[in-house]
């Protein structure tokens, strides 16, 4: 019989990656571009790059304690792979691609390009994985619960 922190860590599990996709989905669609339409050039650059540190370390958190919270429960699944592949990817872009983007001087280098284009080619992977990883929990909660009301009318019927 699953226990308090059973359930505790199955939250987690289940809340990280919702909150973790909706943090980068609002940042991505609304408050990047929101930036660079009204704030000049020279200072929706610098805004933008003080707010990534910010928004790598929140989404590694969540990613790190939804992995936690899996290892925990002693599963190692598709579910804990595509954390533990979202969770490199947050550190390639927080060590890595970052720095990397902020030494260039000049958006329009072709090394800016490959690399800003890099970063939104890794977002867009973390998302799809993160959608993913949605999916898989709920369709195992899915199969748990007609698993569990098959089993509760098939005591039902044996009472009859």
């Amino acid at each position: 019989m699953p226990t308090i922190i059973d359930y505790l860590l199955l939250t987690v599990i289940t809340i990280f990656p919702v909150l973790s996709l909706g943090i980068m989905l609002f940042f991505s669609f609304v408050i990047a571009p929101t930036v660079h339409k009204f704030l000049p050039t020279q200072q929706s650059g610098p805004y933008i790059r003080r707010l990534f540190p910010i928004y790598y370390i929140i989404n590694g958190a969540l990613a790190l304690g939804s992995l936690i919270a899996i290892a925990s429960l002693g599963i190692f699944n598709a579910i804990f792979y595509a954390n533990l592949i979202v969770l490199a990817l947050f550190a390639l872009s927080y060590f890595y691609l970052m720095p990397a983007i902020n030494k260039q001087k000049l958006k329009t280098s072709r090394k800016f390009k490959i690399l800003h284009g890099s970063s939104v080619a890794v977002n867009f992977a973390q998302i799809i994985l993160l959608i993913s990883i949605k999916i898989l929990i709920f369709c195992s909660l899915t199969i748990t619960r007609s698993e569990e009301h098959t089993s509760e009318l098939q005591s039902h019927h044996d009472l009859v």
